[in-house]
C-alpha cells in the first residue's frame, strides 16, 4: 500500500508542479524540462521520505522503512511518468489528424466545404508545425536549404524503420 500511496503522491506533486510551471510560462523543450521536472520531483520526494522522523504519518502510513520499498516507488512513479510522457508528446503538437477533424468541426453545423479544407490544409499548416518540432528537439538541423539528421535523428530513423520491418509494414509507410 506504501508503493501505491506514496508513488502515486509523488507523481501527483510533481504533475501539479508541471502544470503550474507550464501556466506561467511553456517551456521551448517540453519533454526534456517535463523530464527533468519529474525526476527532480522524485529524488528530492524521496530525500524528505529518508529524513522523515518516525512518527511521520501519511494517510495512516509510515514513511518507506527500507530500500526495497524505495525501489518499488521510485519504479511505480518512473512507470507513471513514462506512461504520461508518451500520452504528453501525442497532445503537444496537434497531430495532422487532430487538425483535420478539428477544422470540420470547427465549420458545423453546416460542415467542411472539400474544397475549403483542401485550402486549409496546407504544407505550412500540417508539415511545418513537425518541421519546427524536429529541429527544436535537434533530430535535425538545416545545411544551406536541405535537411539533414542529427545523430540523435538518425538513431530514431533507424528505431522506426526497425520496428516497422519487424512488423512488416510497408517501408513507403502506406
Amino acid at each position: 500500500m506504501k508503493v501505491l500511496v506514496f508513488g502515486f503522491t509523488i507523481f501527483c506533486l510533481a504533475f501539479m508542479v508541471h502544470l503550474i510551471i507550464w501556466k506561467i510560462r511553456l517551456p521551448k523543450r517540453q519533454v526534456k524540462t517535463m523530464l527533468l521536472l519529474f525526476f527532480a520531483t522524485l529524488l528530492s520526494s524521496t530525500l524528505i521520505l529518508s529524513n522523515a522522523p518516525a512518527s511521520f504519518k501519511f494517510f495512516n502510513l509510515t514513511a518507506p522503512d527500507n530500500i526495497w520499498e524505495y525501489l518499488h516507488i521510485c519504479l511505480f512513479f518512473i512507470s507513471l511518468t513514462l506512461a504520461y510522457m508518451i500520452t504528453y508528446s501525442a497532445l503537444e503538437a496537434d497531430s495532422p489528424s487532430l487538425v483535420m477533424v478539428m477544422a470540420i468541426n470547427n465549420a458545423e453545423p453546416e460542415g467542411l466545404d472539400k474544397n475549403k479544407f483542401g485550402e486549409l490544409m496546407s504544407d505550412e499548416t500540417l508539415v511545418m508545425p513537425r518541421i519546427r518540432d524536429v529541429l527544436t528537439d535537434k533530430m535535425a538541423y538545416m545545411d544551406g536549404d536541405r535537411y539533414r539528421l542529427t545523430p540523435k535523428g538518425a538513431f530514431m530513423a533507424r528505431m522506426f524503420i526497425l520496428w516497422r520491418r519487424l512488423i512488416n509494414a510497408p517501408e513507403d509507410g502506406g
